[in-house]
């Protein structure tokens, strides 16, 4: 069976004090990145900013990528991009299965995800 492909992505929200939150998933007890299936219509750029707005219900015209590097899911490569956004009325109104991490929450997931190359974030 092959393993369908995959992209990554988060997004960095920046507080009005200055302090980043990291969005991520809550998949029962663990905690992830957002990922999705690469869809042969979209490019994978497309596909995470679709799971922005369908699944997590945020203003894509309100986020900036920042960030593309790649990482391994499962010993499987998978492009991960990087969002960053300011704190608005409506960032804190997620869905209960992704919430706003701090960074010690983010830096124990990422290192799960085996980052290639040294992203800036």
């Amino acid at each position: 069976m092959l393993n369908k492909k995959r992209v990554a992505g988060t997004v960095i929200l920046t507080l009005h004090d200055g302090t980043k939150k990291f969005l991520l998933h809550k998949e029962g007890d663990n905690v992830k990145l957002l990922t999705v299936e690469l869809s042969e219509e979209q490019t994978g750029l497309a596909s995470a900013l679709q799971l922005l707005k369908e699944r997590v219900h945020l203003d894509v015209t309100t986020i900036e990528l920042v960030e593309l590097t790649s990482g391994y899911e499962n010993n499987q490569k998978v492009p991960l991009f990087v969002f960053e956004m300011v704190e608005d009325e409506w960032s804190n109104q997620l869905p209960s299965e992704f919430h706003w991490g701090n960074t010690s929450s983010f830096q124990h997931t990422i290192q799960q995800f085996k980052i290639e190359g040294l992203p800036y974030f």
